[in-house]
């Protein structure tokens, strides 16, 4: 019932992945693996090709570095699809609240942010289960999901392909949500649970691609059903935190003020506000160039 295509650069985590999907999916399933050791596939064509190949009615693109960690959870995720006809993509961690600004597809607020997912952090060797905002709910509806876990039917797929234009690795999964989100409702799913093995990297290749992703969408963003006190608050927080963030990556001031203008600086005007921002945005470059 369920294609699954994921694309691999590693036997002993696809290994892995395949030996905990067979013990756990609950229903009939294909693997399409796309191998990218030596192609070098972005993620966009390879999932594309995978769904080209997938011969079942529902398609889930999954990361290989997961193991599954409970029961019947494939089963599930069909029987939602089955009564929910209006359902277009289930994740395991998502936001209500995409905002103007380039950012993730998280916000880093309780307000907005759903999780159900066990992270493991390399480098303090620990895992964590992230779950935010349980309740009697299984599915929480969102506005954007996490490309670790993308689960839709192939119909719908059909007419929403993975942008190969975007980026190589970045950004793929927002945009998918916005194709879809035109036309179906995305969820949060509680009903699956898995162990994900490696964290995102915030680099200039997905500042790059962030910048390209607001480009594509700004006629419909933000997006979220929040009031606009809130929402620009949101949208301040996430302007900070990414030209911050390409002030780390060593973006020149100009490229910093160009950006920072260009998203949301009329339609969230406030005069203090962005003198306060761009005072600090330049001290820290005058910083820089002092060392």
């Amino acid at each position: 019932m369920i294609s699954f295509v994921t694309c691999s650069i590693n036997d002993i985590q696809f290994s892995l992945f395949e030996k905990s999907l067979k013990a756990t999916v609950g229903t009939d399933y294909e693997i399409i693996k796309i191998e990218n050791s030596i192609s070098n596939y972005s993620l966009s064509t390879a999932y594309n090709m995978g769904a080209e190949k997938a011969k079942f009615p529902f398609l889930c693109f999954v990361h290989e570095d997961v193991v599954f960690k409970n029961d019947k959870w494939g089963s599930k995720l069909i029987s939602f699809f089955e009564k929910n006809p209006q359902a277009g993509l289930v994740g395991i961690a998502g936001s209500t609240v995409k905002t103007l600004t380039p950012s993730i597809w998280a916000n880093g607020l309780y307000d907005t942010d759903y999780y159900n997912l066990i992270q493991y952090y390399k480098k303090d060797h620990v895992s964590a289960h992230l779950r935010f905002k349980e309740g009697p709910e299984n599915y929480k509806e969102v506005k954007t999901l996490d490309g670790v876990f993308l689960f839709t039917r192939k119909d719908v797929l059909k007419q929403h392909q993975f942008d190969e234009k975007l980026s190589k690795f970045h950004c793929y999964d927002l945009d998918l949500c916005f194709q879809i989100g035109q036309k179906f409702k995305i969820y949060v799913s509680y009903d699956v649970l898995l162990e994900h093995y490696s964290t995102g990297s915030l680099s200039k290749d997905w500042a790059e691609a962030s910048i390209r992703l607001t480009e594509k969408w700004k006629h419909i963003l933000p997006l979220g059903d929040i009031d606009r006190k809130k929402l620009i608050d949101i949208e301040w927080k996430n302007k900070k935190v990414f030209f911050f963030r390409m002030n780390i990556l060593k973006y020149p001031l100009s490229s910093i003020l160009s950006q920072f203008i260009k998203w949301g600086y009329f339609k969230n005007f406030s005069i203090s506000k962005h003198f306060n921002f761009l005072k600090e945005l330049i001290s820290l470059k005058l910083k820089h160039k002092a060392r």
